[in-house]
């Protein structure tokens, strides 16, 4: 699911320390490529706008996704919509786990959040789940392209 992160640990180029299980260290939120519509194939971080350490507030942007198979449409196949997604939890990026250009799956993880600041040191070396399509991470997304958002006749207000 991680293609290029599995080719770089592989090929040793990628220095992962031990890896720990996420039950015992605080309270943590990982939050998956979102499944935008049910025939969305995957989708591509394009931009983060938050890095790791960063604090999070309630509806802040969080990354630009191009999302491929969005609509259902056949005559729409292939077509990449711009998006943007956002937030509806507090607290701090403790890691970025798709860079910029990568490309996932839908409940891939892409992230990890946690609630203190303090806490971010904790969450450097953890084991990284396949799939968290069920985690609890509370976010909403809206086309990004102006043009896109008119022709399905919503515009989100911060986005007009």
């Amino acid at each position: 699911m991680y293609p290029r992160l599995l080719r770089r640990v592989a090929r040793g180029r990628c220095n992962l320390p031990r890896k720990l299980s996420t039950k015992s260290l605080p309270w943590h939120v990982w939050i998956p490529m979102p499944q935008l519509s049910p025939s969305m194939d995957r989708a591509k971080i394009m931009r983060w706008h938050v890095g790791e350490g960063d604090r999070i507030e309630m509806t802040q942007l969080l990354a630009e996704l191009e999302v491929e198979g969005l609509l259902a449409d056949p005559e729409e196949r292939g077509r990449k919509v711009s998006m943007e997604l956002e937030s509806h939890e507090e607290g701090y990026m403790a890691r970025v786990l798709l860079q910029e250009g990568e490309i996932a799956v839908p409940g891939v993880p892409i992230a990890l959040m946690c609630e203190k600041e303090e806490d971010l040191n904790h969450f450097a070396a953890v084991d990284i789940p396949k799939d968290v399509s069920d985690s609890m991470f509370v976010w909403q997304a809206y086309v990004a392209e102006e043009k896109d958002s008119q022709e399905h006749g919503r515009i989100p207000e911060h986005n007009r």
